[in-house]
């Protein structure tokens, strides 16, 4: 959406533009060359960083994520999996309704904004799946919520998500409006749950 603009893309795509296939084409094969050198390069995890959802749904649904998205990330995971490479996807937004396109094309670490796409939904849909790389708040409760409401947030994800397993990690953007003790909320709730499941 870059070189076609937002707007003229989405277009471009429920017109069935056949010149947004070539486009696309040019794209991925840009990008596997990328790939194939990282692969030589003996890397463990390849970014893949996409903001494909808004508040409340995809960019895209389904069914265009399939026609148009879906084969260009399986020709660049395929052979990063393939090299034991595991794939690490980025999205902002919610992403619930093309999340299983995401695993079935190889994803294996999804990071997904927490409130947005609701714990309970990413727990129903992802634990025990794929590694969940957990984009913590940061709307409502880490910019303007208290420090009890922090740590509180944290530990309902830290139980939820968590396992003796493993498969959580937890990320957090920090952006203005935060006060500093938020931040310190933070990071003493992470070091505080960071080993809840082995203690």
């Amino acid at each position: 959406y870059y070189l076609r603009g937002f707007e003229n893309l989405m277009l471009d795509m429920a017109m069935d533009e056949p010149r947004l296939q070539q486009l696309i084409d040019m794209i991925t094969d840009y990008t596997l060359f990328q790939v194939q050198r990282h692969i030589e390069y003996g890397i463990d995890v390849y970014g893949i960083a996409e903001d494909l959802g808004t508040q409340k749904s995809s960019v895209m649904g389904p069914r265009m994520f399939a026609r148009w998205i879906a084969p260009a990330y399986r020709t660049l995971i395929e052979p990063l999996r393939a090299a034991g490479v595991h794939v690490h996807n980025h999205s902002d937004g919610y992403v619930m309704d093309i999340i299983d396109q995401l695993l079935d094309v190889g994803m294996s670490i999804c990071n997904i904004q927490d409130l947005v796409n609701g714990v309970d939904n990413i727990r129903d849909t992802l634990k025990g799946r794929v590694c969940v790389d957990l984009d913590v708040d940061r709307q409502s409760i880490v910019p303007y919520g208290t420090p009890q409401e922090i740590d509180e947030l944290i530990e309902y994800e830290v139980r939820t998500l968590g396992s003796e397993r493993g498969g959580l990690m937890l990320t957090c953007g920090i952006y203005p409006p935060t006060p500093p003790e938020n931040v310190d909320a933070v990071l003493t709730a992470m070091e505080k749950y960071e080993r809840y499941w082995w203690e």
